[in-house]
């Protein structure tokens, strides 16, 4: 017998059952070609086959909205004792009337559980885990100010004094902010970024300041000496070494918040491409890694933005990743080995592989994704994301009455 005709005799019996179910005639079939036969079985042999299982998503988003299209979200925090993420939210119309709020969400709905009501426009947050103290920046030259929340009383503490400095060679009030903060509960201090514009022979000349807030009281102690060696933005803490980075375009600056001194400046070694400015910076002690995000206003192509690595130790560049244009804030989650990089101008969320300094994962948003906070067990990331409030911001993405809203995504592998 050959062993076409072994196979048919194997088919009829195989299969008797199934036809006489269908009342089909088994002499008929036995005459007809053997691929005919086959093909006559298929679709119940392939409906027989159970599917393969299906992988969960660790990246299901979640999101929820702001409660007036008035108002912008800024900076989030999330305080690991409530479990609620609070965001810092402004009145981005009404300018005059320098209204600010503080929302809480809830971190697993994001429903949101409390508005409260700030004494002016909010913008940087900072917190004290262990007193459940919330630290919210007036940032802008109207307020210049930092107030206190009791997270777990719900309850407005304090408010600090103006933290305005005279300039006999100011270029104009309007310039002075306040911008990041980072809290040191080893030496309770509230750390907080300042700048202001001054006029020169040369030309207009940034200042900058790292001033020293009492954590409790909120008087102003100081300033960092020798904080800036040149134009920064970025500024970033370790909890774990209580160690403060300040990130310029081309140096970062490594400070001791127990001693609030200044311990050396790391000199960026002919990073590629140039960095033109850097808008945020996260670190990873345990690696001796610097993760700076690169912001280029002046051409909003982006060609030059993104992801730049460098060694800690001696500021070798280690990896560069073109994430998207406006890389705006970065975040680095030691459990998975990852970094969370928003692209403001681009509408994108990167997933970089902190290894291989490769995306892994991109998340297309309709509008501005902007700052970030990561959950206490690192299994969460919460984003603001942002709409253009007028036409003259990116007219091809304004749509009145669109409200801002945060974002979660779920990061977590079980």
């Amino acid at each position: 017998m050959t062993i076409s005709a072994r196979f048919r005799q194997y088919v009829f019996s195989l299969m008797s059952i199934l036809l006489q179910e269908r009342k089909m005639n088994i002499f008929t079939l036995s005459k007809a070609p053997l691929y005919l036969l086959i093909s006559l079985f298929l679709p119940t042999m392939a409906m027989a086959i159970d599917p393969p299982e299906r992988e969960l998503s660790r990246f299901a988003l979640k999101t929820n909205y702001l409660q007036s299209p008035d108002e912008g979200v800024y900076e989030l925090a999330f305080d690991n004792a409530s479990k609620k993420v609070f965001a810092a939210v402004t009145d981005r119309v009404n300018r005059e009337a320098n209204k600010g709020y503080l929302y809480s969400f809830n971190s697993d709905s994001l429903k949101v559980e409390n508005k409260y009501t700030m004494p002016y426009r909010a913008f940087s947050l900072a917190i004290n885990q262990d007193k459940h103290q919330l630290y919210i920046g007036h940032t802008q030259s109207a307020s210049l100010r930092i107030s206190m929340f009791d997270t777990s009383t719900g309850k407005l503490v304090r408010t600090s004094d103006r933290l305005s400095f005279k300039a006999a060679n100011a270029a104009d009030s309007r310039f002075e902010h306040l911008r990041h903060m980072v809290y040191s509960q080893d030496s309770d201090t509230l750390f907080v970024s300042y700048s202001n514009m001054l006029k020169t022979a040369e030309g207009m000349k940034p200042l900058h300041k790292l001033l020293m807030l009492d954590g409790t009281t909120l008087a102003l102690k100081g300033e960092v000496k020798d904080a800036y060696k040149g134009t920064a933005y970025g500024l970033t803490m370790d909890e774990k070494t209580q160690k403060i980075y300040v990130g310029g375009r081309d140096y970062i600056n490594e400070i001791d918040a127990k001693n609030q001194t200044l311990l050396r400046t790391i000199p960026l070694k002919d990073p590629r491409p140039q960095i033109t400015s850097v808008q945020n910076l996260a670190v990873d002690s345990a690696s001796d890694r610097a993760f700076v995000v690169v912001f280029d206003h002046d051409d909003r192509s982006g060609t030059k933005d993104g992801l730049y690595i460098f060694d800690l130790r001696d500021g070798k560049q280690l990896g560069y990743v073109h994430t998207g244009a406006g890389a705006n804030a970065v975040k680095y989650n030691p459990k998975y080995n990852e970094l969370y990089v928003t692209n403001f101008t681009s509408g994108t969320i990167s997933v970089v592989d902190a290894t291989k300094y490769s995306i892994t994962r991109e998340f297309n948003m309709p509008v501005y994704p902007n700052q970030m906070v990561l959950s206490d067990d690192m299994d969460t990331l919460y984003i603001g994301i942002k709409e253009g409030f007028n036409r003259d911001w990116d007219p091809d993405v304004f749509v009145e009455g669109a409200k801002e809203r945060i974002l979660s995504i779920d990061l977590n592998k079980s």
